[in-house]
């Protein structure tokens, strides 16, 4: 059987797993066609770094290198002889782990390990798991709320550098959320205004039954990266203290001369 058509969609992002740094790579993608009924088995290959950092990430470019030389090996096989799903990859605590699913049980670890031999100076270990839900990759590597809304500031931030914009420059940053209640609204409202943003606007959605009811913030702000990040992470943890559900943002290009 064939991986169900697809555009690959990879996306990196961070976090901590057990109180210690972690990267994780995956393909979004695969979140409308999981689980893939014939793939119902997934395949872990873990592969100790030679030399991690204290983070437990490559020290250097080399190691890079040699890391991914394994994956495009891997992928090459298992996507040639097992038809498999790429899905994912972590970096944690001097580990590279990568991530397929397929249909086979005992293959994949078979093949891995012939792999492997091409790159003698790595010790690994490999596990192979029946997850006909595709847990592994629903729940482990797929990313939070929070992380995923962090992926959309990226890549809105990256469509407005290809237009030309100064993130440097402040300018208006209008922030969507939802609540439940009028209630709930009203105390949100009152919390955001103290942290400085103003009102825009309020209303309702039609078509969201469980958070119909709506408001728009603004604040003026430059959009560096990391700027963004934090907002938007704070004003997610302010609208869940009050049931609501963060929405995004948008703002205007601003170009140096404008």
């Amino acid at each position: 059987m064939t991986i169900p058509a697809h555009t690959p969609e990879w996306e990196v992002y961070f976090c901590d797993i057990n109180e210690r740094p972690a990267c994780v790579s995956v393909d979004l993608a695969f979140e409308n066609l999981a689980p893939v009924p014939e793939k119902d088995r997934a395949f872990e290959l873990v592969v100790a770094l030679q030399q991690p950092d204290e983070d437990g990430f490559p020290e250097d470019e080399a190691e890079w290198e040699q890391l991914e030389g394994i994956e495009e090996a891997l992928v090459e096989e298992f996507q040639n002889s097992l038809q498999a799903a790429f899905v994912g990859k972590l970096l944690h605590d001097g580990k590279r782990s990568f991530y397929f699913y397929s249909g086979q049980e005992a293959l994949p670890e078979v093949i891995a390990s012939n792999i492997m031999q091409q790159f003698p100076a790595y010790t690994f270990a490999s596990n192979t798991l029946h997850d006909p839900d595709w847990g592994l990759y629903l729940d482990f590597l797929f990313p939070e709320p929070a992380d995923m809304q962090s992926i959309k500031n990226s890549r809105i931030l990256h469509m407005m550098e290809e237009q030309g914009d100064e993130h440097h420059i402040p300018r208006p940053i209008s922030h969507f959320i939802s609540f439940p209640t009028e209630e709930d609204r009203a105390a949100f409202k009152n919390a955001a205004e103290g942290a400085g943003y103003t009102l825009v606007q309020e209303g309702e959605n039609q078509n969201e039954t469980n958070v119909p009811f709506s408001i728009v913030i603004a604040k003026v702000q430059a959009v560096p990266e990391e700027e963004i990040h934090t907002t938007t992470l704070g004003l997610w943890q302010l609208a869940e203290e009050f049931k609501g559900v963060y929405g995004g943002w948008q703002a205007q290009v601003v170009k140096e001369n404008d």
